[in-house]
């Protein structure tokens, strides 16, 4: 490589070379090869003789995807190893096979057989009734009154926001909101002109 160049202006070309040849030992042959090459190494690109530091970073550079490539590839078996400890008694063939999948139908089935699958009754019955809907309590949504200790606790929440039993009983009552027929829940305002 330093015969490609013009006379060098090294202060020191012993310690030059000795640098270099430090840095260069770093990494395999093949980027020594490419690096030193007339063709296409450093002397196809600089016309001056390149520092110490210029040729670390054209190794860097030519040794870069090289490195990419081993670590995706650590990391790729790093990843199927941990899967197949995390899949346990699942093994490769029965992952990969080619056996009909199940269809739905089965899934419940089966989940249902071996209890893993709640019914909708169960899930309901696990809810209390203060995040059911009317027809799922458990008085099916009919004479749903609150104890006073209820009443008590709305009512300081609502005080909390700044709303006084005054103002709350002013609140006309409406009637449940019909998802249905939403029409039907626009309040109508009074007409002035009819008599």
């Amino acid at each position: 490589m330093f015969g490609c160049y013009r006379k060098g202006d090294a202060n020191d070309a012993e310690v030059y070379v000795a640098a270099l040849s430090l840095v260069l030992s770093e990494y395999p042959e093949h980027v020594i090869r490419a690096i030193t090459s007339p063709t296409e190494g450093l002397p196809s690109r600089n016309t001056f003789m390149p520092s110490v530091a210029e040729a670390k970073k054209a190794c860097e550079e030519y040794i870069r995807p090289e490195r990419e490539y081993q670590a995706r590839q650590v990391r790729i078996n790093q990843q199927l190893k941990e899967r197949s400890e995390f899949e346990g008694t699942c093994s490769i063939e029965r992952a990969f096979s080619k056996a009909r999948p199940e269809t739905r139908e089965e899934e419940v089935i089966r989940t249902r057989a071996d209890g893993t699958r709640p019914t909708y009754e169960h899930l309901i019955a696990k809810l209390p009734d203060s995040l059911r809907i009317p027809s799922m309590r458990s008085n099916g949504g009919k004479n749903s009154t609150m104890t006073a200790a209820e009443k008590a606790k709305i009512m300081a929440q609502l005080e909390g926001v700044g709303i006084t039993k005054e103002i709350f009983d002013a609140i006309p009552n409406q009637k449940d909101y019909d998802w249905k027929k939403p029409a039907l829940n626009i309040q109508k305002e009074p007409n002035p002109f009819d008599p």
